[in-house]
């Protein structure tokens, strides 16, 4: 998948070499970000390197906790009892990405960076009730502490190789600016840790967890949205 967005970025680089060759207007000065996006809200600096190149520096905070108020409760069946779910994930992401207009307009844009942060996916699950008999289906109870509890990490590389495309300058032609990005990072495969106890430890074995772990090796490439605003600093 790498190698075919990476060809299509020279192609259309190649491509447009000629149009940006005209381009020879000045330096335009600095501009600051508000954004939100896939990986939360975040702030941002943009500096013109030169006509059609900027470079980007952004930070990125997401707590689900905003959305999503723990715990959630499910259901395992009629007549049995509930499981708390509390979902904590939370993501720092600092990135540093270069635009490239390729066309005079510079409103599409070809972007490359990296982000370095965390981003850890975490979920513990227990039951509701702390005490007493917890129904397993309706007709199977057990003492609640004998259910257990679980916890997943789910966790990916630290540093993560970014492509994309985008429409809207970094730094506006006016004092404020919209824009759009829209790619994908390269996390690694996912890894994944289950400290469990209880009759949840028997039923997830260590055989389950790396077969799970196979079988979302795959999910390497993130996706990300971003919506900013911007406003220009200087002339």
């Amino acid at each position: 998948m790498m190698k075919k967005v990476s060809s299509l970025l020279v192609s259309i680089m190649l491509s447009s070499g000629v149009l940006y060759a005209q381009d020879t207007k000045p330096y335009v000065g600095n501009a600051i970000s508000i954004q939100a996006g896939t990986y939360g809200f975040g702030l941002g600096v943009a500096h013109q390197l030169k006509s059609g190149i900027n470079v980007r520096l952004t930070a990125d905070y997401l707590n689900v906790k905003t959305f999503v108020k723990p715990p959630i409760k499910v259901n395992l069946g009629d007549g049995a009892s509930d499981l708390n779910i509390n979902p904590d994930v939370t993501s720092l992401l600092f990135s540093a990405k270069f635009d490239w207009h390729p066309f005079r307009q510079k409103i599409f844009k070809l972007v490359a960076g990296a982000s370095y942060g965390s981003g850890d996916f975490l979920v513990d699950v227990e039951p509701t009730q702390k005490t007493g008999r917890f129904k397993l289906t309706k007709d199977v109870e057990l003492d609640a502490e004998e259910f257990g509890t679980a916890k997943l990490i789910v966790t990916g590389n630290n540093i993560r190789p970014y492509l994309g495309l985008g429409f809207g300058r970094a730094i506006p032609k006016k004092r404020l600016g919209f824009g759009v990005d829209l790619g994908v990072y390269y996390s690694g495969s996912p890894k994944l840790a289950v400290a469990r106890t209880g009759l949840i430890e028997s039923i997830l074995t260590d055989q389950n967890i790396a077969d799970i772990e196979r079988n979302v090796k795959g999910y390497a490439f993130m996706p990300n949205l971003t919506f900013s605003l911007t406003y220009k600093i200087g002339q």
